[in-house]
């Protein structure tokens, strides 16, 4: 399938289920979920495709073709970008739990202030969510169990979808960089990826890793500075960015055998799980 078809499903997917958040129209949430999947399962490569041929797509209509010409023109879908700044991105973070709908993630944030998995974690515990309206002891069962699943898969892909994106990253960062290759456990080839790490190297860093935070697919920034970026993504799993000066040898391209510096340890942090 193609990367464009896959980046795309998602951006519409995630526009629905920002519309859930903030009360949109229930019609068009499930159209564009239905949407997102005929996308996702669309055998040409929608970004080679004319805004007529868009329509001929299953379940698209005149009004998502627009979003995927808009996508196919930015690589993002503007609507997409603007219900991000008005959604906390705590909430966001609470619904990548599969069990947790998008409307009980805002409930839990607005009447709560929970903005963080293992904060919902621990309200479940101390019955702190039995008092909300639609969260009995089933719902509480279900979201511990997703937060769970979350927590044995170590939000860990396939190797075939980190590489995708590792493809996208370095092609977007390699314009800025003097090198630019990625390495860890996607280098080594293994079966499923957890943290990628993607090194560049430039005497200037600054501009790579203002990039790398810009990249379209990237929801949440773990933390951020001149030499060194985390970040993780709608579409795989967490990535480091670390920038490292030139030296003859390194590797110009993915291509290539990558570099280890002690700056390209994989990310961690607290409410993120190994």
């Amino acid at each position: 399938m193609a990367r464009a078809n896959d980046e795309a499903a998602a951006l519409v997917q995630e526009l629905a289920d920002l519309l859930s958040i903030t009360g949109g129209d229930a019609f068009k949430i499930r159209a564009y979920e239905k949407a997102a999947r005929a996308i996702a399962g669309y055998p040409d490569d929608i970004s080679a495709l004319s805004p007529n041929d868009l329509k001929k797509i299953p379940s698209i209509g005149g009004a998502i073709a627009k979003k995927l010409e808009d996508y196919n023109q930015t690589g993002t879908i503007r609507q997409v970008e603007e219900l991000r700044t008005q959604i906390p991105a705590g909430v966001r973070r609470l619904t990548t739990i599969p069990t947790l709908g998008p409307k009980k993630a805002l409930a839990v944030y607005e009447e709560l202030g929970i903005s963080s998995i293992d904060e919902l974690a621990a309200a479940i515990r101390e019955g702190r969510l039995r008092g909300l309206k639609g969260f009995g002891a089933k719902t509480e069962d279900n979201i511990l169990r997703g937060i769970e699943l979350m927590e044995s898969t170590g939000e860990r892909v396939l190797i075939d979808a980190a590489a995708d994106l590792a493809d996208e990253i370095v092609a977007a960062l390699s314009p800025l960089a003097e090198r630019c290759a990625f390495a860890g456990s996607l280098r080594r080839m293994r079966e499923t990826i957890g943290d990628v790490d993607v090194l560049a190297a430039s005497r200037d860093p600054r501009p790579i890793m203002e990039a790398f935070k810009a990249l379209p697919y990237v929801s949440e920034v773990i933390g951020g500075g001149d030499k060194k970026t985390s970040v993780r993504t709608t579409r795989a799993s967490r990535w480091t960015c670390a920038s490292y000066r030139p030296s003859r040898g390194a590797p110009r391209s993915s291509t290539s055998p990558a570099p280890r510096p002690t700056t390209c340890a994989p990310a961690r942090s607290p409410s993120a799980p190994g």
